[in-house]
């Protein structure tokens, strides 16, 4: 089985605790890639809504650093993936492999020379908000909309071949987005709205919007996202959420985003070797093998080769 998974807060989780990327009490260790054929992860930078200004910008510069240690000191466990080339290593070699990205476009505090700056660093998806308003969109807790400044920032994220992340944004601004963008975007961890109620989840119509454009949807393993508080965050739920997109055509465009370390997360999905029950459970529940795999790993892959090799 191969894994690639669109969004953990791993590698920031890890800085602020002072520990490696190997560290026992996280969801997410470097040696759970030992279980699976080859497993892909995007490690995000989590820019906190507070964090403004040119202080967000050395936040990332911080915690970059912080990843670049991560790659030397691992002796071996963790691969950095920087082109289609080293992508296509990562897809045929067990080990974890690394694609740097960040969560909170509030990174660019405006200056568009930024995403320069991100794109040098390896980064290849920017999630535009967090819960608040910033120089760019409005965030999914606020009212704002896409700016002057949000429309240039996404033909400029397109421009350097960094995916544009709209899970988080407002309703208002997911829509002036998609307007904006000549390229698929990508949802890196937001689940359906119609089986979990959460305004972070994606409705229907903008599901079907992201299908059409041939962009990504990773399912989000975060417990307010699966089920209402009321109800059971299970595999059950999960497979729910997996059915209901393939349904409106999902097949080739869903994804894992587990938001791992994160989030709170139910013992039966909070760590990488139960991904195998998830599989399972998928199977169970009418999925087919092939639609699984894709899920998995199939259609991330053929994203970011895509990505990678400057066809989106």
């Amino acid at each position: 089985m191969r894994i690639f998974d669109l969004h953990c807060d791993t590698l920031t989780c890890c800085k602020k605790k002072g520990w490696t990327l190997e560290n026992g009490e996280n969801h997410l260790h470097l040696s759970d890639a030992e279980d699976f054929d080859s497993y892909i992860q995007l490690y995000a930078v989590f820019i906190p809504d507070e964090v403004r200004g040119v202080q967000a910008e050395n936040y990332f510069s911080i915690h970059n650093a912080y990843y670049r240690r991560q790659l030397a000191e691992s002796e071996g466990m963790l691969y950095d993936v920087h082109s289609l080339k080293t992508l296509e290593r990562a897809a045929q070699q067990k080990g974890m492999s690394g694609i740097l990205a960040v969560e909170g476009g509030s990174v660019l505090h405006g200056d568009l020379d930024m995403a320069t700056v991100l794109a040098n660093a390896g980064v290849r998806s920017l999630t535009l908000t967090w819960n608040s308003n910033n120089e760019i969109a409005g965030g999914v807790l606020d009212d704002g909309g896409l700016t002057a400044f949000g429309r240039e920032a996404v033909a400029e994220l397109e421009r350097l071949r960094i995916a544009v992340d709209v899970s988080h944004l407002n309703d208002r601004s997911f829509w002036e987005v998609l307007d904006a963008a000549s390229k698929p975007v990508i949802a890196t961890h937001s689940n359906a709205r119609s089986v979990c109620g959460h305004p972070r989840n994606l409705t229907g119509e903008m599901f079907d919007a992201i299908v059409e454009q041939g962009g990504l949807v990773g399912l989000n393993f975060a417990r307010q996202f699966i089920a209402p508080d009321e109800e059971p965050a299970d595999l059950a739920a999960m497979a729910r959420h997996v059915v209901y997109f393939l349904e409106r055509g999902g097949e080739d465009v869903l994804a894992l985003g587990s938001d791992y370390d994160g989030a709170i997360i139910d013992g039966c999905i909070d760590r990488p070797y139960k991904l195998k029950n998830l599989y399972r459970a998928l199977l169970e529940n009418g999925v087919s093998e092939a639609q699984a795999d894709k899920i998995f790993f199939g259609n991330a892959f053929r994203f970011f080769s895509r990505l990678y090799a400057g066809e989106l």
